[in-house]
Protein backbone atom coordinates (compact mmCIF):
# COMPACT_ATOMS: atom_id res chain seq x y z
CA UNK A 1 0.00 0.00 0.00
CA UNK A 2 2.90 2.35 0.68
CA UNK A 3 3.82 2.21 -2.89
CA UNK A 4 0.05 3.01 -4.30
CA UNK A 5 0.40 5.94 -1.61
CA UNK A 6 3.78 7.00 -2.86
CA UNK A 7 2.77 7.17 -6.63
CA UNK A 8 -0.23 8.76 -5.89
CA UNK A 9 1.49 11.37 -3.87
CA UNK A 10 3.94 12.06 -7.06
CA UNK A 11 0.96 12.95 -9.19
CA UNK A 12 -0.37 15.83 -6.90
CA UNK A 13 0.62 19.14 -7.63
CA UNK A 14 2.03 21.60 -5.15
CA UNK A 15 -0.83 24.09 -4.90
CA UNK A 16 -4.38 23.14 -4.20
CA UNK A 17 -3.15 19.36 -3.89
CA UNK A 18 -0.39 18.43 -2.06
CA UNK A 19 -0.51 21.21 0.37
CA UNK A 20 -4.21 20.36 0.81
CA UNK A 21 -3.73 16.74 2.19
CA UNK A 22 -0.87 17.46 4.56
CA UNK A 23 -3.05 19.52 7.36
CA UNK A 24 -4.86 16.25 7.37
CA UNK A 25 -1.96 14.59 7.92
CA UNK A 26 -0.70 16.73 10.44
CA UNK A 27 -4.32 16.27 12.35
CA UNK A 28 -4.09 12.95 12.30
CA UNK A 29 -0.49 13.20 13.89
CA UNK A 30 -1.67 15.51 16.96
CA UNK A 31 -0.45 18.59 15.38
CA UNK A 32 -2.80 21.42 15.58
CA UNK A 33 -2.72 23.62 12.39
CA UNK A 34 -2.33 27.46 12.69
CA UNK A 35 -1.65 28.50 9.43
CA UNK A 36 -2.86 26.93 6.60
CA UNK A 37 -2.14 27.63 2.64
CA UNK A 38 -3.20 30.57 1.22
CA UNK A 39 -2.70 31.97 -2.45
CA UNK A 40 -1.36 35.55 -3.21
CA UNK A 41 -0.20 36.40 0.30
CA UNK A 42 3.37 36.75 1.36
CA UNK A 43 4.55 33.71 3.74
CA UNK A 44 7.62 34.47 4.44
CA UNK A 45 8.92 30.52 3.54
CA UNK A 46 6.28 28.94 5.79
CA UNK A 47 3.63 27.20 3.95
CA UNK A 48 2.13 25.21 7.11
CA UNK A 49 2.11 25.70 10.51
CA UNK A 50 1.00 23.96 12.97
CA UNK A 51 1.81 23.39 17.05
CA UNK A 52 1.74 20.57 19.13
CA UNK A 53 3.70 18.30 21.60
CA UNK A 54 6.18 16.44 19.53
CA UNK A 55 4.88 12.39 20.69
CA UNK A 56 8.71 10.96 20.43
CA UNK A 57 10.48 13.75 22.23
CA UNK A 58 7.20 15.16 24.50
CA UNK A 59 8.61 18.56 23.57
CA UNK A 60 5.79 21.53 22.63
CA UNK A 61 7.26 22.74 18.75
CA UNK A 62 6.19 24.96 16.13
CA UNK A 63 6.12 23.17 13.15
CA UNK A 64 6.82 25.23 10.05
CA UNK A 65 6.54 23.04 6.28
CA UNK A 66 7.93 23.98 3.18
CA UNK A 67 5.75 22.46 0.60
CA UNK A 68 7.57 21.80 -3.05
CA UNK A 69 6.53 19.60 -5.83
CA UNK A 70 8.55 17.32 -7.50
CA UNK A 71 12.29 16.40 -6.69
CA UNK A 72 14.59 19.10 -5.61
CA UNK A 73 18.16 19.00 -7.49
CA UNK A 74 20.09 22.32 -8.16
CA UNK A 75 17.94 24.60 -8.93
CA UNK A 76 15.02 23.71 -7.09
CA UNK A 77 17.40 24.00 -4.06
CA UNK A 78 19.45 27.45 -4.64
CA UNK A 79 18.77 28.35 -8.22
CA UNK A 80 16.30 31.12 -7.96
CA UNK A 81 13.72 33.26 -5.58
CA UNK A 82 11.59 30.49 -4.84
CA UNK A 83 14.21 27.87 -4.12
CA UNK A 84 14.25 25.64 -0.71
CA UNK A 85 17.61 27.58 0.59
CA UNK A 86 15.51 31.01 0.12
CA UNK A 87 12.60 29.58 1.50
CA UNK A 88 14.26 28.65 4.49
CA UNK A 89 16.21 31.71 5.10
CA UNK A 90 13.06 33.74 4.84
CA UNK A 91 11.59 31.60 7.35
CA UNK A 92 15.22 32.15 9.80
CA UNK A 93 15.03 35.98 9.19
CA UNK A 94 11.58 37.20 8.70
CA UNK A 95 8.87 34.98 9.81
CA UNK A 96 10.95 33.60 13.20
CA UNK A 97 11.62 37.20 14.01
CA UNK A 98 8.55 38.87 13.53
CA UNK A 99 5.32 36.22 12.80
CA UNK A 100 5.20 34.22 15.68
CA UNK A 101 2.31 34.16 18.21
CA UNK A 102 3.67 34.78 22.25
CA UNK A 103 2.39 31.19 22.49
CA UNK A 104 5.21 29.94 20.62
CA UNK A 105 7.99 31.92 21.27
CA UNK A 106 9.43 28.95 23.61
CA UNK A 107 8.51 26.23 21.35
CA UNK A 108 10.88 24.20 19.49
CA UNK A 109 11.41 25.00 16.36
CA UNK A 110 11.22 22.11 13.61
CA UNK A 111 10.89 23.15 9.57
CA UNK A 112 10.35 20.48 7.55
CA UNK A 113 11.03 20.52 3.36
CA UNK A 114 7.93 18.36 2.41
CA UNK A 115 7.80 17.36 -1.60
CA UNK A 116 6.33 14.56 -3.75
CA UNK A 117 9.62 13.65 -4.94
CA UNK A 118 12.87 13.35 -3.42
CA UNK A 119 16.05 14.84 -2.43
CA UNK A 120 18.74 14.55 -4.99
CA UNK A 121 22.56 13.19 -4.33
CA UNK A 122 23.52 16.43 -6.38
CA UNK A 123 22.79 18.56 -3.21
CA UNK A 124 22.86 15.57 -0.55
CA UNK A 125 26.50 17.27 0.76
CA UNK A 126 24.84 20.93 0.71
CA UNK A 127 21.97 19.81 2.46
CA UNK A 128 23.71 18.15 5.05
CA UNK A 129 25.96 21.15 5.45
CA UNK A 130 23.01 23.25 6.35
CA UNK A 131 21.16 21.62 8.45
CA UNK A 132 24.21 21.33 10.55
CA UNK A 133 25.40 25.03 10.25
CA UNK A 134 21.50 25.35 11.38
CA UNK A 135 20.96 23.24 13.83
CA UNK A 136 21.46 25.80 17.03
CA UNK A 137 18.79 27.58 15.21
CA UNK A 138 15.97 24.83 14.34
CA UNK A 139 15.54 21.26 13.47
CA UNK A 140 15.33 20.66 9.62
CA UNK A 141 13.98 17.88 7.87
CA UNK A 142 13.11 16.65 4.59
CA UNK A 143 10.15 14.75 4.39
CA UNK A 144 9.83 12.78 0.43
CA UNK A 145 7.02 11.24 -1.11
CA UNK A 146 8.15 7.35 0.48
CA UNK A 147 8.38 9.08 3.90
CA UNK A 148 5.06 11.04 3.85
CA UNK A 149 3.56 7.58 1.99
CA UNK A 150 4.97 6.04 5.53
CA UNK A 151 2.84 8.75 7.57
CA UNK A 152 -0.27 8.15 5.41
CA UNK A 153 -0.14 4.62 6.18
CA UNK A 154 0.34 4.95 9.61
CA UNK A 155 -1.84 7.76 10.60
CA UNK A 156 -4.58 8.03 8.35
CA UNK A 157 -4.35 4.21 6.91
CA UNK A 158 -4.23 2.42 10.18
CA UNK A 159 -5.11 -0.55 11.19
CA UNK A 160 -7.79 0.37 13.38
CA UNK A 161 -9.81 2.14 10.65
CA UNK A 162 -8.14 1.14 6.82
CA UNK A 163 -8.86 -2.59 7.44
CA UNK A 164 -7.15 -5.39 5.23
CA UNK A 165 -10.51 -5.43 3.60
CA UNK A 166 -10.70 -1.54 2.55
CA UNK A 167 -6.81 -2.40 1.39
CA UNK A 168 -8.20 -5.09 -0.76
CA UNK A 169 -10.93 -3.19 -2.07
CA UNK A 170 -8.96 -0.13 -2.59
CA UNK A 171 -5.88 -2.55 -4.54
CA UNK A 172 -8.99 -3.82 -7.24
CA UNK A 173 -10.15 -0.70 -7.74
CA UNK A 174 -6.86 1.25 -8.54
CA UNK A 175 -5.99 -1.85 -10.77
CA UNK A 176 -9.73 -1.61 -12.70
CA UNK A 177 -9.61 2.26 -12.84
CA UNK A 178 -9.04 2.08 -16.42
CA UNK A 179 -11.21 0.21 -17.61
CA UNK A 180 -14.51 2.14 -18.86
CA UNK A 181 -16.73 -0.48 -17.98
CA UNK A 182 -15.91 -1.00 -14.28
CA UNK A 183 -18.71 -0.45 -11.87
CA UNK A 184 -16.32 1.23 -9.17
CA UNK A 185 -18.01 -1.40 -6.51
CA UNK A 186 -15.14 -2.19 -4.87
CA UNK A 187 -14.34 1.67 -4.07
CA UNK A 188 -17.86 1.97 -3.17
CA UNK A 189 -18.29 -1.19 -0.97
CA UNK A 190 -14.77 0.27 0.71
CA UNK A 191 -16.84 3.29 1.19
CA UNK A 192 -19.65 2.32 3.00
CA UNK A 193 -17.40 0.27 5.37
CA UNK A 194 -15.83 3.24 5.85
CA UNK A 195 -18.49 5.17 6.42
CA UNK A 196 -21.05 2.99 8.48
CA UNK A 197 -23.30 2.61 5.78
CA UNK A 198 -25.73 -0.33 4.77
CA UNK A 199 -27.28 -0.86 1.14
CA UNK A 200 -29.89 1.48 2.28
CA UNK A 201 -27.29 4.55 3.18
CA UNK A 202 -28.83 3.63 6.80
CA UNK A 203 -26.29 4.11 10.09
CA UNK A 204 -24.66 0.13 10.98
CA UNK A 205 -23.77 -0.79 13.94
CA UNK A 206 -22.17 1.38 16.55
CA UNK A 207 -21.36 4.37 14.18
CA UNK A 208 -18.36 6.65 14.48
CA UNK A 209 -18.74 10.07 16.23
CA UNK A 210 -16.30 12.74 17.26
CA UNK A 211 -12.49 12.72 15.72
CA UNK A 212 -13.14 8.91 14.71
CA UNK A 213 -15.77 10.21 12.42
CA UNK A 214 -13.72 13.01 10.78
CA UNK A 215 -10.99 10.82 9.62
CA UNK A 216 -13.47 8.23 8.37
CA UNK A 217 -14.47 11.43 5.62
CA UNK A 218 -11.24 11.92 5.33
CA UNK A 219 -10.18 8.20 4.54
CA UNK A 220 -12.93 8.20 1.76
CA UNK A 221 -11.67 11.71 0.29
CA UNK A 222 -8.15 10.15 0.24
CA UNK A 223 -9.30 7.16 -1.16
CA UNK A 224 -11.28 8.83 -4.54
CA UNK A 225 -8.38 10.98 -4.30
CA UNK A 226 -6.28 8.12 -5.53
CA UNK A 227 -8.61 6.89 -7.56
CA UNK A 228 -9.11 9.57 -9.28
CA UNK A 229 -5.62 10.43 -9.81
CA UNK A 230 -4.87 6.95 -11.12
CA UNK A 231 -7.53 7.73 -14.22
CA UNK A 232 -6.00 10.62 -15.18
CA UNK A 233 -2.69 8.09 -16.53
CA UNK A 234 -2.71 7.85 -20.56
CA UNK A 235 -4.74 4.78 -20.47
CA UNK A 236 -7.03 6.14 -17.95
CA UNK A 237 -10.86 6.75 -18.32
CA UNK A 238 -11.46 10.54 -16.60
CA UNK A 239 -15.55 9.82 -16.70
CA UNK A 240 -14.34 7.00 -13.82
CA UNK A 241 -12.33 9.50 -11.75
CA UNK A 242 -15.20 12.51 -11.70
CA UNK A 243 -17.40 9.62 -10.53
CA UNK A 244 -15.80 8.59 -8.05
CA UNK A 245 -15.06 11.85 -6.49
CA UNK A 246 -18.86 12.75 -7.25
CA UNK A 247 -20.06 9.33 -5.33
CA UNK A 248 -17.54 10.25 -2.17
CA UNK A 249 -18.85 13.96 -2.13
CA UNK A 250 -22.51 12.92 -1.99
CA UNK A 251 -22.22 9.93 0.66
CA UNK A 252 -20.08 12.41 2.53
CA UNK A 253 -22.84 14.87 2.46
CA UNK A 254 -25.43 11.89 3.12
CA UNK A 255 -23.28 10.47 6.45
CA UNK A 256 -22.70 14.27 7.81
CA UNK A 257 -26.50 14.42 7.51
CA UNK A 258 -26.53 11.23 9.84
CA UNK A 259 -24.79 13.17 12.51
CA UNK A 260 -25.35 15.01 15.54
CA UNK A 261 -25.21 19.02 14.73
CA UNK A 262 -21.71 18.83 16.57
CA UNK A 263 -20.25 16.45 14.36
CA UNK A 264 -22.15 18.18 11.30
CA UNK A 265 -20.83 21.34 11.88
CA UNK A 266 -16.94 20.20 12.12
CA UNK A 267 -17.23 17.69 9.44
CA UNK A 268 -18.33 20.76 6.92
CA UNK A 269 -15.73 22.97 7.94
CA UNK A 270 -13.23 19.93 7.43
CA UNK A 271 -13.52 17.09 5.02
CA UNK A 272 -16.47 18.45 3.10
CA UNK A 273 -14.34 21.40 2.36
CA UNK A 274 -11.78 19.41 1.71
CA UNK A 275 -13.37 17.14 -1.03
CA UNK A 276 -15.88 20.22 -2.47
CA UNK A 277 -12.08 21.38 -3.70
CA UNK A 278 -10.90 17.91 -4.76
CA UNK A 279 -14.55 17.85 -7.32
CA UNK A 280 -13.32 21.31 -8.52
CA UNK A 281 -9.80 20.79 -9.46
CA UNK A 282 -10.87 17.13 -11.00
CA UNK A 283 -13.43 19.20 -12.57
CA UNK A 284 -11.07 21.22 -14.04
CA UNK A 285 -8.78 18.48 -15.02
CA UNK A 286 -12.01 16.75 -16.68
CA UNK A 287 -13.01 19.40 -18.62
CA UNK A 288 -9.60 20.40 -20.05
CA UNK A 289 -9.23 16.91 -21.85
CA UNK A 290 -12.91 17.18 -23.46
CA UNK A 291 -12.71 20.54 -24.27
CA UNK A 292 -10.84 20.22 -27.54
CA UNK A 293 -13.20 17.54 -28.96
CA UNK A 294 -16.45 19.88 -28.33
CA UNK A 295 -15.43 22.49 -31.04
CA UNK A 296 -14.94 19.82 -33.83
CA UNK A 297 -17.85 19.09 -35.58
CA UNK A 298 -19.07 15.99 -35.48
CA UNK A 299 -16.24 14.47 -32.96
CA UNK A 300 -18.56 12.11 -31.25
CA UNK A 301 -18.67 9.98 -34.85
CA UNK A 302 -14.58 9.07 -34.31
CA UNK A 303 -15.61 7.13 -30.79
CA UNK A 304 -18.95 5.90 -32.12
CA UNK A 305 -19.63 3.47 -34.13
CA UNK A 306 -23.42 3.73 -35.24
CA UNK A 307 -26.07 6.70 -33.78
CA UNK A 308 -26.78 4.97 -30.89
CA UNK A 309 -23.59 4.75 -29.02
CA UNK A 310 -23.60 8.62 -30.55
CA UNK A 311 -26.71 9.64 -28.71
CA UNK A 312 -24.95 7.60 -25.41
CA UNK A 313 -22.03 9.83 -25.46
CA UNK A 314 -23.42 13.11 -26.21
CA UNK A 315 -25.83 12.81 -23.77
CA UNK A 316 -23.50 11.83 -20.70
CA UNK A 317 -21.78 14.74 -21.92
CA UNK A 318 -24.05 16.99 -21.49
CA UNK A 319 -25.41 16.00 -17.97
CA UNK A 320 -21.73 16.32 -17.06
CA UNK A 321 -21.14 19.41 -18.54
CA UNK A 322 -24.10 20.63 -17.22
CA UNK A 323 -23.98 19.79 -13.42
CA UNK A 324 -20.35 21.13 -13.33
CA UNK A 325 -21.37 24.67 -14.77
CA UNK A 326 -24.11 24.71 -12.35
CA UNK A 327 -21.85 23.78 -9.69
CA UNK A 328 -19.71 26.89 -10.71
CA UNK A 329 -23.10 29.07 -10.77
CA UNK A 330 -24.31 27.80 -7.11
CA UNK A 331 -20.99 28.76 -5.64
CA UNK A 332 -20.80 31.89 -7.67
CA UNK A 333 -24.32 32.57 -5.38
CA UNK A 334 -23.16 31.17 -2.55
CA UNK A 335 -19.68 32.63 -2.02
CA UNK A 336 -21.89 36.09 -3.39
CA UNK A 337 -24.24 35.78 -0.25
CA UNK A 338 -20.70 36.10 1.82
CA UNK A 339 -19.57 39.76 -0.44
CA UNK A 340 -16.47 38.07 -1.11
CA UNK A 341 -16.65 40.30 -5.32
CA UNK A 342 -13.41 38.11 -5.99
CA UNK A 343 -14.30 34.91 -5.21
CA UNK A 344 -18.06 35.11 -6.56
CA UNK A 345 -16.02 36.21 -10.17
CA UNK A 346 -13.67 33.40 -10.35
CA UNK A 347 -16.92 31.20 -9.97
CA UNK A 348 -18.88 33.03 -12.84
CA UNK A 349 -15.28 33.03 -14.70
CA UNK A 350 -14.98 29.55 -14.76
CA UNK A 351 -19.02 28.46 -15.14
CA UNK A 352 -18.77 30.97 -18.85
CA UNK A 353 -16.10 28.51 -19.76
CA UNK A 354 -18.08 25.41 -18.93
CA UNK A 355 -21.07 26.71 -20.77
CA UNK A 356 -19.31 27.88 -23.94
CA UNK A 357 -17.70 24.20 -24.13
CA UNK A 358 -21.69 22.69 -23.54
CA UNK A 359 -22.89 25.42 -26.52
CA UNK A 360 -20.12 23.93 -28.84
CA UNK A 361 -21.33 20.61 -27.79
CA UNK A 362 -24.82 21.16 -28.57
CA UNK A 363 -23.84 22.68 -32.05
CA UNK A 364 -21.43 20.13 -33.32
CA UNK A 365 -22.90 17.36 -32.38
CA UNK A 366 -25.97 16.44 -34.27
CA UNK A 367 -26.98 13.38 -31.32
CA UNK A 368 -26.86 16.06 -29.03
CA UNK A 369 -30.98 16.51 -29.91
CA UNK A 370 -31.59 12.78 -30.64
CA UNK A 371 -31.82 11.37 -27.26
CA UNK A 372 -32.65 7.34 -27.20
CA UNK A 373 -33.32 7.03 -23.39
CA UNK A 374 -36.40 8.80 -21.76
CA UNK A 375 -34.48 9.45 -18.89
CA UNK A 376 -32.13 11.54 -20.73
CA UNK A 377 -34.58 14.59 -19.82
CA UNK A 378 -32.76 15.10 -17.06
CA UNK A 379 -29.77 15.76 -18.65
CA UNK A 380 -31.57 18.09 -20.93
CA UNK A 381 -33.48 19.98 -17.72
CA UNK A 382 -30.07 19.88 -16.60
CA UNK A 383 -28.42 21.69 -19.44
CA UNK A 384 -31.48 24.01 -19.79
CA UNK A 385 -31.34 25.11 -16.47
CA UNK A 386 -27.57 26.13 -16.73
CA UNK A 387 -28.16 27.45 -19.84
CA UNK A 388 -30.39 30.19 -18.55
CA UNK A 389 -28.42 30.43 -15.47
CA UNK A 390 -25.45 31.98 -17.69
CA UNK A 391 -27.97 34.17 -20.48
CA UNK A 392 -27.67 31.60 -23.15
CA UNK A 393 -32.21 31.94 -23.29
CA UNK A 394 -31.39 32.02 -27.39
CA UNK A 395 -29.22 29.12 -27.49
CA UNK A 396 -31.84 27.23 -25.06
CA UNK A 397 -34.62 27.58 -27.82
CA UNK A 398 -33.10 26.66 -30.40
CA UNK A 399 -31.40 23.21 -28.93
CA UNK A 400 -35.24 22.86 -27.66
CA UNK A 401 -36.54 23.02 -31.23
CA UNK A 402 -34.44 20.63 -32.41
CA UNK A 403 -34.98 18.62 -29.73
CA UNK A 404 -38.76 18.30 -30.27
CA UNK A 405 -38.62 18.13 -34.02
CA UNK A 406 -36.64 14.69 -33.53
CA UNK A 407 -38.71 13.20 -30.51
CA UNK A 408 -41.65 14.16 -32.82
CA UNK A 409 -40.15 12.53 -35.76
CA UNK A 410 -39.00 9.36 -34.18
CA UNK A 411 -42.36 8.55 -32.36
CA UNK A 412 -44.24 9.10 -35.63
CA UNK A 413 -42.23 7.07 -37.32
CA UNK A 414 -41.53 4.38 -34.38
CA UNK A 415 -37.64 4.50 -34.86
CA UNK A 416 -34.89 6.34 -33.06
CA UNK A 417 -37.49 7.32 -30.26
CA UNK A 418 -36.54 7.92 -26.84
CA UNK A 419 -37.29 4.27 -25.02
CA UNK A 420 -39.02 3.72 -21.45
CA UNK A 421 -36.65 1.87 -20.14
CA UNK A 422 -33.06 2.08 -19.16
CA UNK A 423 -32.20 -1.40 -21.09
CA UNK A 424 -29.60 -1.03 -23.56
CA UNK A 425 -30.49 -4.29 -24.54
CA UNK A 426 -34.24 -3.04 -25.69
CA UNK A 427 -32.42 0.02 -27.10
CA UNK A 428 -31.34 -2.90 -29.50
CA UNK A 429 -33.93 -5.33 -29.73
CA UNK A 430 -37.07 -3.12 -29.47
CA UNK A 431 -35.77 0.58 -29.95
CA UNK A 432 -35.67 0.88 -33.70
CA UNK A 433 -32.15 2.22 -33.35
CA UNK A 434 -30.74 -0.75 -35.39
CA UNK A 435 -33.19 -1.66 -37.73
CA UNK A 436 -37.11 -1.97 -37.48
CA UNK A 437 -39.23 -0.25 -35.35
CA UNK A 438 -40.07 0.76 -31.93
CA UNK A 439 -42.46 -1.55 -30.39
CA UNK A 440 -45.64 0.10 -28.30
CA UNK A 441 -43.49 -1.23 -24.84
CA UNK A 442 -40.75 1.38 -25.48
CA UNK A 443 -43.34 4.06 -26.31
CA UNK A 444 -45.69 3.32 -23.42
CA UNK A 445 -44.95 6.42 -20.97
CA UNK A 446 -43.06 9.34 -21.79
CA UNK A 447 -40.80 12.34 -18.79
CA UNK A 448 -39.41 13.59 -22.13
CA UNK A 449 -42.79 15.02 -23.94
CA UNK A 450 -43.76 16.44 -20.50
CA UNK A 451 -40.10 18.24 -20.25
CA UNK A 452 -40.49 19.73 -23.67
CA UNK A 453 -43.92 21.39 -23.08
CA UNK A 454 -42.92 22.36 -19.69
CA UNK A 455 -39.60 24.13 -21.32
CA UNK A 456 -41.77 25.35 -24.23
CA UNK A 457 -44.18 27.70 -21.72
CA UNK A 458 -41.00 28.67 -19.61
CA UNK A 459 -39.23 29.85 -22.59
CA UNK A 460 -42.08 31.77 -23.92
CA UNK A 461 -42.60 29.55 -26.85
CA UNK A 462 -46.18 29.16 -26.85
CA UNK A 463 -46.44 28.22 -30.71
CA UNK A 464 -44.61 24.91 -29.99
CA UNK A 465 -45.92 23.87 -27.04
CA UNK A 466 -49.46 24.28 -28.92
CA UNK A 467 -47.71 22.00 -31.72
CA UNK A 468 -46.85 19.57 -29.47
CA UNK A 469 -50.25 19.45 -27.80
CA UNK A 470 -51.91 18.99 -31.44
CA UNK A 471 -49.55 15.73 -32.49
CA UNK A 472 -49.74 13.99 -28.90
CA UNK A 473 -53.24 14.25 -29.53
CA UNK A 474 -53.38 13.21 -33.26
CA UNK A 475 -50.10 11.54 -33.87
CA UNK A 476 -49.23 9.64 -30.35
CA UNK A 477 -51.94 9.67 -28.23
CA UNK A 478 -51.14 5.68 -26.41
CA UNK A 479 -47.80 7.74 -24.89
CA UNK A 480 -48.71 8.24 -21.30
CA UNK A 481 -47.50 11.54 -20.39
CA UNK A 482 -45.84 11.79 -16.79
CA UNK A 483 -42.90 13.48 -14.28
CA UNK A 484 -42.18 12.72 -11.08
CA UNK A 485 -42.46 15.30 -7.86
CA UNK A 486 -40.90 14.65 -4.53
CA UNK A 487 -42.03 14.60 -1.43
CA UNK A 488 -40.50 15.35 1.90
CA UNK A 489 -38.40 12.30 2.63
CA UNK A 490 -36.44 13.08 -0.54
CA UNK A 491 -33.45 14.19 1.71
CA UNK A 492 -33.48 10.52 3.01
CA UNK A 493 -32.14 9.11 -0.10
CA UNK A 494 -31.39 11.83 -2.87
CA UNK A 495 -27.13 11.87 -1.80
CA UNK A 496 -27.12 7.48 -1.23
CA UNK A 497 -28.84 6.65 -4.18
CA UNK A 498 -31.78 7.04 -6.67
CA UNK A 499 -34.65 9.30 -5.10
CA UNK A 500 -36.94 8.50 -7.43
CA UNK A 501 -37.39 4.94 -7.05
CA UNK A 502 -37.98 5.49 -2.55
CA UNK A 503 -39.37 8.90 -2.36
CA UNK A 504 -42.09 10.96 -4.40
CA UNK A 505 -45.47 10.63 -6.17
CA UNK A 506 -45.98 10.00 -10.66
CA UNK A 507 -48.21 12.99 -11.79
CA UNK A 508 -49.50 10.90 -14.60
CA UNK A 509 -51.48 10.81 -16.74
CA UNK A 510 -50.74 14.67 -17.79
CA UNK A 511 -53.68 15.95 -19.71
CA UNK A 512 -51.58 18.99 -21.95
CA UNK A 513 -54.26 21.49 -21.88
CA UNK A 514 -54.72 23.03 -25.40
CA UNK A 515 -52.90 26.56 -24.68
CA UNK A 516 -49.67 27.59 -22.84
CA UNK A 517 -51.48 30.01 -20.63
CA UNK A 518 -53.29 27.18 -18.99
CA UNK A 519 -50.35 24.93 -18.52
CA UNK A 520 -48.78 27.92 -17.17
CA UNK A 521 -51.46 28.07 -14.66
CA UNK A 522 -51.18 24.58 -13.88
CA UNK A 523 -47.05 24.77 -13.35
CA UNK A 524 -47.53 27.83 -10.66
CA UNK A 525 -50.16 26.17 -9.00
CA UNK A 526 -47.72 23.12 -8.56
CA UNK A 527 -44.64 25.70 -7.25
CA UNK A 528 -47.26 27.01 -5.02
CA UNK A 529 -48.38 23.25 -3.61
CA UNK A 530 -46.20 21.14 -1.16
CA UNK A 531 -44.49 19.78 -3.56
CA UNK A 532 -43.14 23.34 -4.09
CA UNK A 533 -41.94 23.47 -0.23
CA UNK A 534 -40.05 20.23 -0.92
CA UNK A 535 -36.97 21.94 -1.91
CA UNK A 536 -36.88 24.86 0.89
CA UNK A 537 -36.00 22.18 2.79
CA UNK A 538 -32.91 21.22 1.23
CA UNK A 539 -30.05 20.24 3.66
CA UNK A 540 -27.65 21.01 1.35
CA UNK A 541 -29.37 24.67 0.18
CA UNK A 542 -29.65 25.68 4.20
CA UNK A 543 -25.30 25.16 4.40
CA UNK A 544 -24.99 27.01 1.32
CA UNK A 545 -24.37 23.39 -0.35
CA UNK A 546 -26.98 23.49 -3.16
CA UNK A 547 -24.83 22.54 -6.20
CA UNK A 548 -24.93 19.15 -4.13
CA UNK A 549 -28.21 18.53 -4.63
CA UNK A 550 -27.90 18.91 -8.94
CA UNK A 551 -25.15 16.37 -8.94
CA UNK A 552 -26.59 13.92 -6.85
CA UNK A 553 -29.53 14.37 -10.05
CA UNK A 554 -27.44 13.32 -12.24
CA UNK A 555 -24.92 11.16 -10.27
CA UNK A 556 -28.08 8.99 -9.77
CA UNK A 557 -30.27 9.49 -12.09
CA UNK A 558 -33.04 11.06 -10.36
CA UNK A 559 -35.26 13.65 -11.91
CA UNK A 560 -34.83 17.32 -11.72
CA UNK A 561 -37.74 18.09 -9.72
CA UNK A 562 -40.05 19.98 -11.76
CA UNK A 563 -40.94 22.81 -9.12
CA UNK A 564 -37.26 23.80 -9.55
CA UNK A 565 -37.69 24.61 -13.29
CA UNK A 566 -41.53 25.37 -13.56
CA UNK A 567 -40.26 28.34 -10.87
CA UNK A 568 -38.16 29.69 -13.89
CA UNK A 569 -41.41 31.05 -15.57
CA UNK A 570 -41.42 34.26 -14.33
CA UNK A 571 -37.65 34.91 -15.37
CA UNK A 572 -36.87 34.04 -18.63
CA UNK A 573 -38.36 37.21 -20.12
CA UNK A 574 -35.33 38.14 -22.68
CA UNK A 575 -31.80 37.00 -23.06
CA UNK A 576 -31.28 37.83 -19.05
CA UNK A 577 -29.55 35.86 -16.75
CA UNK A 578 -31.70 33.90 -14.83
CA UNK A 579 -31.99 34.80 -10.78
CA UNK A 580 -31.53 31.67 -8.80
CA UNK A 581 -32.58 32.07 -5.15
Amino acid sequence: MKLVIAEYLRSLKERDELDRLLPDLLVEMNYVPVARPQTGNTQYGVDIAARSKNSETEIDELLLLVVKQGDIGRTEWNGNKNAVYQSINDIFHVYLRSHLEPQDQDRSIRIVVATNGELKQTVQASWSGFVNDNEPKAKIEFWGADFIATLIEKHLLDEHIFLDDDRHDLRRALALSGDSEYDRKDLHRMFMRVLDLNDKGQLAGKPKTGKALLKALRIVNLSAQMFAHWTLRDDGDTRQGLFAVERAMLWTWHRICLADEKDKQSAIAGPLRQIWWIYYRFTVQYHARIQPYCFVENSIIRYASNGLESSLIAFEQIGILASIALFQIFSAISEGSKKTDEKNTFWEENANIVIQTLESWLQNNGASSSPCLDRQSQDINLALIALLGLSRTEIAKEWLKKLLHNVDYALKAKKFVPIATDSLDDLVEEGGWLGGQATERMTETSWMLATFAGWSVILGMDEMYEVLVQNVRDQYPGVCIQLWHPEKDLYQHLYFQSAHSESGVAEAPIQLPATAGEYRQQMQMICESEFGKVLLESPAAQSGLVALDFIAYRHFSTPVPPVFWYSLINNTAGDKQVEFS
